[in-house]
């Protein structure tokens, strides 16, 4: 197998987080705006990849190959093991009793049905610089950082993405490594029956801010099909919590799964039954989504603990308003 500093296969979908995705043929299957369904085998690297992706062109001589600097592909494995150790309620007889009581109240929220953790130091950096690997290198974000020059009339262009990609992965592996900025707290949404999905784009709200090398905002993104994380930045820490973890409901899931498709706009990949595609992957278009009341986002935060908006029982799961602009 070549080398990363030699290969021109660049992934922006680690290979280590492709194989949660396998079915037991070893293949992972993905769905295209078109309806076309097609699979590889997880195992020969060429999935969710670019070819020099990472690789910086000046000129015909000099280039400079970063696929090095997302050296957190190797911790992959190690990350999913720790926060798959999580487990939220209803693993023990007396909570599965609780969860019980709880379904039958009318007026519980999200936060009810959750159990709450303090992530240690070293997972939770490892964490949320898998998460910042995973929106920075995103083909979304690629498309967006290509384009930053359309402000002064230039075209597109990939060297300029290629660059800006760089810029703000370095900003974001420095804090994330070195600087002292504990406010995350992370959601786990665990769903053992129905699947998430992945795609080429996901929701993020957080890679803005590094503009001002600062973590701020929320981002949502499935890992595995059965565990989905979403990470914000609420103004007022809890001091003995930093993560809560829940099993989704149907509709949870089938929320993030749509977030999911109006985020994406080549790929969405899947385990097990193909996904109905919505109309906005079928346009083709890394699309924006909406922040609309009550939706799941709001109560995501209020299980984090973000003030400022209403709060919103669990029986309310409407979704109003367009998704996608």
């Amino acid at each position: 197998m070549p080398s990363k500093k030699r290969s021109k296969n660049h992934h922006w979908w680690p290979v280590a987080l492709q194989t949660y995705w396998a079915d037991r043929e070893g293949n992972v299957s993905w769905i295209e705006p078109s309806g076309k369904i097609l699979k590889k085998r997880a195992e020969n690297r060429r999935i969710g990849f670019k070819i020099h992706g990472h690789t910086l062109f000046r000129g015909s001589v000099w280039e400079t190959n970063f696929e090095d600097y997302f050296d957190i592909d190797n911790e992959v494995h190690k990350v999913i093991y720790r926060i798959r150790n999580f487990k939220p309620l209803g693993q023990t007889p007396r909570e599965f009793l609780a969860l019980l009581h709880l379904f039958l109240k009318n007026n519980r929220d999200l936060r009810d049905v959750c159990k709450y953790y303090h992530l240690d130091e070293s997972t939770r950096r490892q964490l949320l610089l898998l998460v910042y690997s995973l929106l920075i290198r995103s083909p979304a974000n690629r498309a967006r950082y290509e384009k930053y020059g359309s402000k002064f009339g230039l075209p597109a262009d990939e060297e300029t993405g290629k660059g800006n990609m760089l810029n703000n992965y370095r900003i974001a592996k420095e804090i994330c490594e070195k600087s002292p900025s504990p406010n995350q707290y992370f959601v786990l949404i665990h769903s053992p029956i129905k699947k998430f999905v992945f795609g080429d784009g996901s929701l993020d709200w957080l890679t803005y801010s590094l503009a001002s090398s600062q973590i701020r905002g929320r981002a949502l993104i499935p890992l595995t099909p059965n565990l989905c994380v979403y990470v914000c930045t609420p103004s007022i820490m809890r001091t003995n919590q930093n993560l809560a973890s829940l099993t989704a409901a149907k509709w949870m899931v089938d929320r993030i799964n749509e977030i999911t498709q109006i985020r994406s706009r080549d790929k969405i990949f899947f385990l097990g039954k193909p996904p109905q595609i919505i109309d906005a992957f079928s346009s083709s278009q890394f699309l924006s989504l909406e922040r609309t009341q009550g939706d799941l986002i709001d109560l995501l935060d209020e299980v984090a603990g973000n003030s400022g908006h209403r709060t919103i029982k669990v029986s309310d799961r409407r979704i109003s308003g367009s998704p996608y602009s």
